[in-house]
């Protein structure tokens, strides 16, 4: 993956093609089998979701690893307050509910929507057409 085919390069806008083909390589390993969901789905939106999910993996892992690359994009992702407190200055967010081994996709607004869509695949639910 380069600059010119990471959908989310404008939100990166200091990093290599070294830097985002090797957060690629990683999530391409840790999340191996975001390759082999939407199996029941046309050709042409099955690869649609593959990309934007792998893109969405890169982004999330990027963010988390290098804060001080990131321009544009919101702190918490959208994510609910679960407490606060003023004079300590302390904030805590709800993450969404997930499974284990994916619940650190909640750290950013990348890892949340690839949540949303890795949750949401029909091999999630074995529904096939």
């Amino acid at each position: 993956m380069t600059r010119n085919t990471f959908l989310f390069a404008g939100n990166f806008p200091t990093l290599t093609d070294d830097e985002i083909n090797s957060a690629y390589e990683f999530v391409s390993v840790m999340f191996s089998g975001v390759l082999s969901l939407w199996g029941v789905l046309s050709a042409e939106i099955r690869e649609k979701k593959r990309t934007l999910c792998m893109n969405l993996l890169v982004a999330w892992y990027l963010l988390d690893t290098k804060p001080q690359s990131a321009s544009g994009v919101l702190g918490n992702g959208g994510m609910a307050v679960s407490s606060k407190s003023i004079g300590g200055t302390s904030l805590s967010f709800e993450g969404m509910d997930a499974q284990e081994g994916i619940k650190q996709l909640n750290s950013n607004v990348f890892g949340q929507k690839a949540l949303i869509m890795i949750q949401g695949a029909p091999e999630r639910f074995g529904i096939y057409a």
